[in-house]
């Protein structure tokens, strides 16, 4: 399970190191006026989403732990936008959505702290369909065990 963690590690050290190369070629022009290159347009946020839902699913056939399957939901989840370019902030939520899968392997109580941290953290009308999900499922869990 420990290399599965590591694995979703490396998905986000080496989409950092993605991010970072294509600033360091990309031309102050590009992406003006639909010229050029853009990042929002980059195949490493296809990549990295891959790289994500791979280590998910090899994760979720070894059947994890409530403690295992704890540690990735909050890795996805608690992941910090801050700092990263805003096309990656974007898919920073996107990825939340592989979590679904791994909802049903984790302690009602993790879910609950999950379920109060997530709704906190988005509003109401900021939250995108997936989002909506994966609060849904947390709450599901939450409740499954009362």
């Amino acid at each position: 399970m420990e290399d599965c963690i590591a694995a979703l590690e490396q998905a986000f050290t080496a989409y950092r190191q993605e991010l970072e190369e294509f600033a360091r070629t990309s031309k102050p022009t590009d992406g003006i006026l639909g010229f050029g290159r853009c990042l929002k347009d980059d195949p490493c946020h296809d990549r990295f989403d891959g790289r994500v839902k791979e280590a998910v699913d090899s994760v979720c056939a070894a059947s994890p732990t409530p403690e295992d399957a704890e540690k990735i939901v909050s890795l996805l989840l608690r992941s910090d936008p801050t700092g990263w370019p805003t096309a990656a902030q974007w898919m920073l939520r996107a990825i939340e959505r592989h979590t679904l899968p791994l909802i049903p392997f984790l302690a009602p109580e993790a879910a609950a702290a999950f379920q109060k941290e997530y709704a906190a953290r988005y509003k109401r009308w900021e939250r995108m369909p997936k989002q909506q999900e994966v609060l849904k499922a947390l709450k599901q869990r939450a409740g499954a065990e009362k």
